[in-house]
């Protein structure tokens, strides 16, 4: 609950939807769903709009700007983590707060 608290009161909208998806892909990895590189995400950009406080109009922007940053691109309902590493290292995503097991992540 802090990190959702977080996310919305102190992070930039990239530092925002860039730690939403990693959480979101840590916990479909946790259940065997997605992977390092990615998953399937049936969300739209108004369900995420909704999610992390922000416009449709921002969604929009914020996935744009990283997908040109090369850091995740969300296309035909998949998110693909082009730089795992520069993508965690933006949003501060440490996964140890969801399960010891994804530490990795």
């Amino acid at each position: 609950m802090a990190e959702h608290l977080v996310n919305l009161g102190r992070r930039s909208a990239d530092v925002r939807m860039a730690h939403f998806m990693l959480e979101l892909g840590a916990r479909l990895r946790l259940v065997g769903i997605g992977d390092q590189g990615g998953f399937a995400c049936p969300l739209t950009q108004y369900h995420l709009a909704d999610a992390l406080g922000l416009s449709a109009v921002h969604v929009n922007r914020v996935l744009r700007h990283l997908r040109e940053a090369g850091l995740l691109t969300f296309q035909r309902g998949r998110v693909r983590f082009n730089d795992i590493v520069r993508l965690r290292d933006l949003a501060g995503f440490d996964p140890d707060y969801l399960d010891h097991q994804l530490s990795r992540f």
